[in-house]
């Protein structure tokens, strides 16, 4: 942060530029207040999609929970039902043995 800062001032005093030629760049069309915008609209696209995203693993993890409690009402042993992988429950894979 310290390095940005420094970079900008380091950069007005250097300019070759009149004061109202700076002031213009700084604070007109795309200036500071444009690059503040595009960042505002960044933070609020990022924040939308980690909420989507929220609600896409709310929904997988209810979805579920109801599996393993439908699993758990037939019975639950292990014989009957599907297991982890929607295979037959109480079954070893070929790639177990």
């Amino acid at each position: 942060m310290f390095g940005i800062v420094a970079g900008v001032v380091a950069g007005l005093l250097l300019a070759p530029k009149s004061g109202r030629e700076t002031r213009e760049q700084l604070f007109g069309e795309g200036g500071i207040s444009g690059q503040v915008d595009r960042i505002k609209g960044a933070i609020g696209a990022g924040k939308d999609s980690a909420a989507d995203q929220n609600e896409a693993l709310r929904h997988k993890i209810e979805e579920t929970r109801e599996r393993l409690r439908s699993q758990m009402d037939a019975g639950g042993n292990g014989v009957g039902g599907e297991d982890a992988f929607g295979g037959p429950a109480g079954t070893a894979s070929a790639d177990a043995s």
